[in-house]
């Protein structure tokens, strides 16, 4: 995401991630991958939570879900994904962006 960042600006979109991760690693990978979009802490997966999005095998971890809303607060896009080594390209999103 990081790479077509500019390309979400231009669209008028706010890049952002969640993460209930422990904040120390999430910095070392921030700057390990040189991250400029702001990762959101959710320590307690209250926001996953909010939005239904815990793993029923494992709820201490959220599914890994990518959620498009548009500024009068309509869901436009929605993807959960089971494994989350899976994810959806910025391309993908970028289309929904710039979709009529």
């Amino acid at each position: 995401m990081q790479s077509h960042y500019e390309s979400f600006l231009d669209q008028g979109a706010t890049l952002w991630t969640v993460s209930s991760d422990d904040p120390d690693k999430l910095r070392a990978f921030r700057d390990q991958e040189d991250l400029t979009f702001p990762i959101l802490l959710d320590p307690d997966n209250k926001v996953s939570i909010s939005y239904g999005l815990l793993n029923e095998d494992n709820p201490i971890v959220p599914h890994p879900t990518a959620i498009i809303i548009d500024t009068k607060g309509v869901i436009r896009y929605l993807r959960v994904d089971e494994d989350y080594r899976v994810r959806p390209s910025a391309q993908e999103l970028l289309g929904v962006l710039t979709a009529d």
